[in-house]
């Protein structure tokens, strides 16, 4: 049963990215994967790489953001490994999603070569490679890779039939609530809906067993588009048509979840005020601490952290729903939203980059990540592996539900769009203008820096 529940995950998984509208040479001449080094000069400018120096060993500088589950240093322990393994110097540099964004932009926009392997957002494949920021790794790739990490975290990094990242973060949101609490107010089951959710929210309130229904991330940074594109998603609506033609101001679905979140905020009081300040780390402590009962959009971490004594009070009462809370209680979707290595075109040393991305991502060292940290697996085969499968039998819940994952929109102007819906979600949650008012402003300013075709 585990075995074909757990298959549900995987095809899922494969198929999420597809759906989604879509959320180096070296000094030392380490191989690439296997036989000779190659190095994609055409692609690099048509340079020759530099030449293998004698001592054997190179150094990489890394900039990635810091896995959200990431709470033992278990990236930091590895990428020691991997030197001492490789004889390679790695300079790991780990920032927050937003300082990482802002600096690897900025770099890439500049043509600097200050990286080896980058952070590679599943939102930024159209503008990197258009922007011939980043190098195809077809030359290095291995047919074992290929045909053995998740078929659909491939294609989402991939683009005109080239491959230019490899993922490191399989990062799929989930619904999780708070069974005990739940049981408490006399509820048998989560809520389907959002309104049930609501009506759910106050009966625990008005019972102190919690302070709010749930707590989410619509701070001034990404996480607040994340949140609300899964919101949007989860009334049915979107953004954008199947053409790409600006739908905020006509889609119900945008309005709906407008305003529902705000009203959630200032009106029925069953969203924690504190979530237009927080980040994704102080929503699931939140949640940990028994303060929320809910987690609309939880990654697979926060079920290992809310059974860890040391930081959780909620120890064995989360459960993992088998679907997603929406609006009629039917439309069901997740937000999935993959992170991947990369290497720059600016890089001089491609081949070490590409061992270190190699090595972060075999086989092995994500069994050890889904064993560490509970992330999901980009290997399928890891799915079904024995070890894994009893460690985390809750992975069931999360294979229905990720039956129903859904990324962002793939735009070349995506960062700009970004941060117009950034701007005035702000406003409209934080109730300085109507939501109508609101999305009609959303949607003038899209259309001014909407590319036309």
């Amino acid at each position: 049963m585990k075995k074909r529940i757990l298959s549900i995950l995987l095809a899922a998984c494969m198929l999420a990215s597809a759906s989604s509208l879509t959320a180096c040479s070296s000094k030392s001449g380490t191989p690439a994967a296997s036989g000779e080094p190659k190095t994609p000069a055409s692609e690099a400018g048509g340079e020759a790489a530099p030449e293998a120096s004698s001592e054997g060993a190179s150094k990489i500088t890394v900039l990635m953001p810091k896995h959200e589950m990431d709470n033992i240093g278990f990236m930091e322990k590895e990428t020691r490994g991997y030197e001492s393994e490789s004889g390679n110097q790695v300079e790991l540099i780990n920032m927050s999603w937003e300082n990482v964004a802002d600096r690897i932009t900025t770099e890439m926009a500049a043509g600097g070569g200050s990286y080896d392997v980058i952070e590679f957002d599943n939102s930024w494949v159209p503008k990197f490679v258009t922007n011939n920021w980043i190098i195809p790794l077809d030359d290095y790739v291995t047919d074992e890779m290929k045909t053995g990490m998740l078929p659909g975290l491939i294609d989402k990094f991939s683009y005109d039939g080239k491959l230019y990242g490899i993922t490191w973060n399989n990062d799929t949101r989930f619904f999780m609530y708070n069974k005990a609490k739940l049981e408490q107010a006399g509820f048998s089951e989560p809520p389907k809906t959002w309104e049930e959710l609501k009506e759910q929210t106050k009966v625990m309130q008005e019972k102190g067993l919690t302070k709010f229904g749930y707590s989410d991330s619509y701070m001034q940074a990404q996480s607040c588009v994340n949140e609300m594109f899964f919101v949007v998603y989860s009334f049915g609506g979107d953004f954008f048509d199947s053409e790409g033609n600006l739908t905020i101001t006509t889609d119900p679905g945008v309005k709906a979840a407008y305003e529902f979140v705000a009203n959630g905020l200032n009106t029925d009081k069953i969203v924690d005020p504190g979530s237009m300040t927080s980040d994704y780390e102080t929503v699931a402590n939140i949640f940990n601490m028994g303060d929320t009962a809910f987690c609309v959009q939880a990654w697979p971490g926060i079920y290992q952290s809310s059974n860890d004594e040391s930081t959780s009070k909620v120890v064995g009462e989360i459960a993992v729903a088998d679907y997603s809370v929406s609006g009629d209680g039917q439309t069901q979707a997740v937000l999935t939203l993959p992170e991947a290595m990369a290497i720059p075109k600016a890089s001089k040393n491609y081949d070490a980059a590409w061992d270190y991305i190699k090595y972060m991502s075999s086989k092995e060292f994500d069994k050890r990540k889904a064993e560490e940290i509970g992330a999901l697996p980009i290997w399928s085969e890891l799915f079904n592996d024995p070890d894994l499968l009893a460690k985390y039998p809750h992975w069931s819940g999360f294979g229905k539900q990720a039956a129903n994952s859904k990324g962002l929109p793939s735009l070349l102007w995506y960062d700009e769009f970004a941060n117009v819906v950034l701007v005035e979600s702000q406003k409209i949650l934080l109730g300085q203008v109507s939501v109508d008012d609101g999305l009609e402003e959303m949607e003038e300013q899209c259309k001014k820096i909407q590319p036309q075709a």
